[in-house]
């Protein structure tokens, strides 16, 4: 058998496997999507008391199994849990590692991507007071765009984002300035049009310079960025609008959790 390896881990999801053992779906650090086997898991007193709740952060031990088959895990040490109250909050998170699961695949790791996923389930559970005051037809606008950020930065880290600054067709650079037109953005071409470009293209929709801008500004990987903005509803509904399209487009169905975040 191989020696065992350590590993820090974000819980995304987990499954009976029989009347005390259960599969849970680990996010590693070092060594990416993994699916294992913990014993046990299921039973009143068990070994790994509440660790293995979805979106915690853990410090696992497991023993690899070569082939895509489960590993098995013997030991969880929580390291951030992911304590909210709010419904809200609590959709935000299993919306982060709904599409954390969908966008990886197995033994793939991506150090950069684990960090980002962890910081923005702390900053979820760092807004579940602004959440409770919330509800699911009206989330928070701070918890919306840190949503955004990290949906955006996911995609660009998996290789899936879309041009924000140029045009997909012939690189020429968008004009995003006041007063500037509405800019064509393509969802199957995977980023923005010129206008010499756009005839011809197909599921192509369009936003305001306004909410382009926001958008890259979202996409950056500096947060003195991102969270400097202030969206007004009027913008924040156009660009989740056009995201989740850009997303649903990219899973090849709809992200039946993004039903509540309309705006």
């Amino acid at each position: 058998m191989a020696p065992p390896i350590n590993d820090d881990a974000i819980v995304l999801r987990t499954a009976d496997f029989s009347e005390t053992s259960m599969v849970v779906t680990f996010f590693t650090r070092e060594n990416g999507k993994i699916s294992c086997l913990a014993k046990g898991a299921r039973r009143l007193k068990n070994p790994f008391d509440t660790a293995l709740d979805a979106m915690n952060v853990c410090k696992i031990l497991y023993y690899p199994k070569n082939g895509d088959v489960l590993q098995l895990v013997t030991e969880a040490k929580l390291t951030d849990r992911f304590r909210v109250d709010s419904t809200v909050a609590i959709y935000a998170g299993f919306h982060v590692v709904q599409l954390l699961n969908y966008f990886t695949e197995n033994f793939d790791p991506q150090n950069e991507l684990f960090d980002l996923t962890k910081i923005v389930l702390n900053d979820i559970v760092s807004l579940d007071s602004l959440c409770k005051a919330a509800s699911l037809e009206n989330p928070p606008e701070k918890l919306s765009r840190c949503l955004l950020h990290y949906e955006l930065r996911l995609l660009g880290l998996v290789g899936l984002a879309p041009s924000l600054h140029e045009c997909v067709g012939c690189s020429k650079k968008v004009e995003v300035s006041r007063g500037a037109k509405r800019i064509a953005f393509g969802m199957m071409d995977g980023g923005v049009l010129c206008a010499n470009c756009r005839p011809g293209k197909r599921n192509v929709v369009s936003l305001s310079p306004e909410a382009l801008g926001a958008l890259q500004l979202l996409a950056s990987p500096d947060e003195r960025f991102w969270k400097r903005l202030q969206l007004s509803q009027k913008t924040l509904g156009e660009i989740r609008g056009v995201w989740n399209q850009y997303l649903a487009h990219q899973m090849e169905r709809p992200v039946p959790i993004l039903r509540w975040l309309k705006r």
